[in-house]
């Protein structure tokens, strides 16, 4: 199915771009607290997923475990204002982890800012929102794939699988655009050499060339 490989870069470049911000004057321990709780979220699922899949006493668990200790003392370390309290909260030096749902939502706002797109946040909420249906079990996104039918020979109604190009054209370039927009950002935030970027830009323009108008 699409939805999945279309959610997937879009959830990702969301959060890479989240963790640069949107402020290059902010102090630099704001990108290095964000950093730290997506770091930290990861290892805790890395410990708790380790510790359902075997016994505590598992060396993967084991290690995860103590990795998530390090990194945690590391983070109180770095920021000695900050209890547990807080941190459980997912908040360190005043940044607060965002779900992917509003990362994704601040990604759009922040490329519809800078005139990198036309959907803003609450249409970036129905993108994702619908991608997320595709990828769960939810009824109705696999019933619009389907069209009913008389079938004379069947003598009932059949259904159809009904692809719409246009649409699943729409949802590529949206994944498209999330990552040319990440690839973008990241580029200019460490001053990378464009050949990579520039690469890509005339590949998308050859391959989809009503993208950028």
């Amino acid at each position: 199915p699409p939805a999945a490989p279309i959610r997937a870069p879009i959830e990702n470049c969301a959060h890479a771009m989240w963790v640069l911000g949107d402020d290059p004057t902010e102090p630099s321990e704001n990108r290095l607290a964000r950093a730290y709780l997506e770091e930290l979220l990861s290892a805790e699922e890395a410990k708790k997923n380790a510790g359902r899949l075997g016994a505590k006493t598992d060396p993967i668990h084991v290690q995860a475990n103590d990795y998530y200790k390090v990194l945690k003392g590391q983070i109180l370390t770095r920021f000695p204002g900050t209890d547990a309290e807080t941190l459980g909260k997912r908040t360190l030096n005043g940044q607060t982890l965002l779900n992917p749902e509003a990362t994704v939502a601040w990604m759009y706002a922040l490329a519809e800012k800078a005139a990198a797109s036309s959907v803003g946040d609450r249409a970036a909420l129905g993108i994702y929102g619908f991608l997320s249906n595709m990828t769960h079990p939810t009824l109705y996104p696999a019933r619009q794939l389907r069209e009913w039918t008389d079938d004379p020979a069947a003598g009932h109604p059949v259904a159809y699988l009904r692809l719409d190009l246009d649409f699943l054209e729409r949802q590529a370039s949206a994944a498209v655009m999330a990552f040319y927009n990440a690839l973008t950002y990241v580029t200019s935030y460490f001053g990378w050499p464009t050949s990579v970027h520039d690469g890509l830009t005339a590949r998308i323009d050859e391959t989809m060339p009503t993208f950028f108008s």
